[in-house]
């Protein structure tokens, strides 16, 4: 999905974009200079419409979702010819994670080619919509986001400006070593796995170094960092793991803990008080968001000179010429 800037493009309303029972179920209902938009195009673009306005539920304007849907099927239509234009192609590997990661959802390759005929459509055709979706993306990576620079300066400004965006609760950085043992496991895998968490905190209270009893001992996929967790308020963990981590200070090493994961022994590296997170910890964040931001700016300010340009040509009855949409509800490909 791309930022917010909606070219103006004619009104489709859901009666056209939905399967029918008779006739054509997938018609063509929009014409973007020589490239056709299917039905099944923007009813699939409105799944994810409706998941990031807040589900079914939250949904009040049905013909709205349909609008913001269509929208974006014209900006990605109107950026993968860009994309042509400059002789970029789709990342071939991207765009069979995405239908690997479609098959999945569907519930496998037959599950999926079965939900897209009844929409009239078809693995291949959706696999030509995810390949324009790359170019689009690709075309932003190659010839856009090389060309965004954000200054030390600008950084250093807005974490000075917006000073209200980094305040955090009390955080604690502590390192750990799991032994595993799931909630519902038996008493005997439990008693092996406390036994097997006490022996590491004896060896780490006695002195040896806890980073490498996590890496030599520890169950968990934080094992190969020593157990380092890094920084975490109390909300972050499981409530039993966290009431252990904030009552150690610095340096302490915790009783065994139980938690619906495993047995735990907790090390207390840092704590920090609640306030302001310091620069060199979220300079590179804001960072990201600002690149991200002026990225988006200079998507739009094309979108709006390719829009200007381009032929949009409604191929159904009832489709009409409508104003721009406002800007606000899309988000650049991630």
């Amino acid at each position: 999905m791309f930022l917010a800037f909606l070219v103006a493009t004619p009104v489709i309303t859901t009666a056209q974009v939905a399967p029918s029972p008779s006739g054509e179920i997938n018609p063509a209902v929009l014409k973007v200079n020589d490239d056709v938009i299917y039905a099944a195009e923007i009813s699939m673009v409105m799944q994810n419409v409706v998941a990031q306005m807040g589900g079914p539920d939250k949904i009040e304007n049905e013909e709205q979702v349909v609008q913001i849907a269509t929208q974006r099927v014209v900006e990605q239509k109107l950026l993968a010819q860009e994309a042509r234009r400059f002789g970029i192609q789709a990342d071939e590997l991207r765009v069979a994670q995405m239908m690997q990661a479609v098959e999945q959802q569907a519930g496998g390759r037959e599950a999926l080619d079965a939900s897209l005929k009844t929409r009239g459509s078809s693995i291949e055709r959706l696999q030509a919509m995810m390949t324009e979706m790359d170019l689009a993306r690709s075309f932003i990576e190659k010839q856009i986001s090389p060309n965004i620079k954000v200054s030390d300066e600008e950084v250093a400004a807005f974490y000075a400006d917006n000073p209200e965006l980094f305040l955090a609760d009390e955080q604690v950085h502590a390192r750990h070593i799991i032994f595993m043992a799931a909630q519902d496991a038996d008493a005997q895998t439990v008693a092996e796995a406390r036994a097997k968490a006490e022996a590491a905190r004896k060896r780490a209270v006695a002195g040896e170094d806890f980073a490498e009893l996590a890496r030599e001992l520890s169950e968990g996929p934080s094992a190969a960092k020593g157990g380092d967790l890094g920084f975490f308020t109390r909300e972050q963990m499981v409530p039993t793991f966290a009431a252990a981590a904030f009552d150690l200070e610095p340096g302490g090493i915790s009783p065994v803990v139980r938690t619906a994961f495993g047995l735990h022994v907790i090390k207390v590296v840092e704590k920090r008080p609640a306030g302001k997170l310091p620069f060199d910890e979220v300079s590179e964040h804001v960072r990201s968001n600002l690149v991200q931001q002026k990225t988006g700016q200079t998507v739009g300010t094309l979108l709006e000179s390719l829009a200007e340009k381009a032929t949009v040509t409604p191929l159904m009855d009832g489709a009409s010429e409508a104003p721009a949409a406002p800007a606000g509800s899309q988000q650049q490909p991630q």
